[in-house]
């Protein structure tokens, strides 16, 4: 039996002093550590095919990922994601996984780590 697909939206924030460049460059590394787990898909929404001579995207766009991943491979996209996080204290992310949203910034390894394991089991019901 195949695995259903899943979804998980996510929002990107590296900082209040950051301008759109570093949070594209940020985002799309965390899209590469995505994609190095072997997920589905990950796709920057809003972001297509830009004009020439356009340098970045449109600013509601800056920051957003969709990563489309099985069940099995969620506890991996979440430690990639804590990670990610723990690299800076200025970095936060909000999860949102069919309505349930969950915002990790400024917290703790420990509680991040409760958090999302918190979150993944309730995902693991439905």
């Amino acid at each position: 039996m195949e695995e259903r697909l899943l979804t998980l939206g996510m929002h990107v924030t590296v900082g209040p002093d950051c301008d759109g460049e570093e949070v594209d460059t940020a985002t799309r590394q965390l899209r590469r550590e995505f994609l190095d787990l072997d997920v589905a898909v990950v796709d920057l929404p809003g972001v297509g095919e830009l004009p020439p001579g356009t340098r970045a995207a449109a600013p509601a766009a800056l920051g957003a990922l969709a990563v489309t991943v099985t069940q099995s491979l969620l506890t991996s996209v979440l430690a990639v994601v804590r990670s990610w996080l723990a690299s800076s204290q200025q970095r936060s992310i909000k999860l949102e996984l069919g309505g349930d949203v969950l915002e990790l910034t400024g917290l703790s390894s420990d509680e991040q780590r409760r958090l999302t394991d918190e979150w993944l089991r309730r995902h693991d019901r439905r």
